[in-house]
């Protein structure tokens, strides 16, 4: 089976389950460039088998980041390179769509596909991609912002004091309703230690809020964006 059509399959069941139980669901949608084979090679089962499982993964992310929302899932491009005899490190592509809008918004994942489980867990997904059109977030309403990341850091840092400075930000992108904020930010823990951040996030202008924002502490070599996102 073609890998994009894989993906299809799963993103269908994944909705018929959510629907079932009255939760607003996500559609994934895959696109196939060449014809199934009647029977698969072992090769092709092995990437059906992985696109089944980062749909599902990247499916559950999204519906807890963004609880209540109606979204589709289009899976893009994805590379593995094997970690460890078990495991396989995945980094690919996708675009997601809110209900109501046109506009596709890019994303970025990372994840490690168990291939003796045949699962893929906790996927970090980083949405939006810097351009050269980026311009200030000043008109929006960042203080509310580092509230919502304060509150964040202080859930996953428990035993903690946790203080966020909120940098640069700007909009590089939108889907003609939430923008994408990418912001530079520093954390100090207990009053001493100084962290930066990278930080992804969506203003939802019509309903004046921000969605939930990711956060991440390392950088792409070379490139200054983060790699994984909480």
């Amino acid at each position: 089976m073609h890998r994009l059509l894989a993906a299809a399959l799963i993103g269908i069941i994944a909705a018929g389950t959510v629907a079932a139980a009255d939760v607003p669901h996500l559609l994934v949608e895959g696109k196939a460039t060449a014809q199934a084979a009647d029977a698969p090679t072992q090769d092709a089962q092995a990437r059906a088998a992985i696109d089944a499982a980062t749909a599902a993964a990247l499916i559950g992310a999204l519906q807890s980041r963004f609880a209540g929302e109606r979204i589709e899932l289009r899976l893009g491009q994805v590379a593995a390179q094997r970690v460890s005899l078990r495991d396989l490190a995945l980094h690919g592509d996708a675009s997601i769509r809110f209900e109501g809008t046109a506009a596709w918004m890019p994303i970025r994942y990372d994840a490690l596909y168990d291939t003796t489980a045949m699962v893929v867990e906790s996927p970090n997904i980083l949405i939006g991609a810097r351009t050269a059109t980026a311009k200030s977030a000043e008109t929006l309403p960042l203080p509310r912002l580092a509230q919502a990341l304060d509150a964040a850091l202080d859930d996953e840092f428990l035993s903690n004091d946790v203080a966020v400075d909120l940098g640069k930000a700007q909009v590089i992108g939108s889907d003609g309703r939430r923008d994408i904020v990418a912001a530079e930010a520093v954390v100090t823990f207990d009053g001493d230690e100084r962290v930066p951040l990278q930080v992804r996030a969506l203003y939802d202008r019509q309903a004046g809020r921000w969605l939930q924002p990711s956060y991440d502490f390392e950088l792409e070599a070379g490139a200054g964006e983060a790699v994984a996102a909480r």
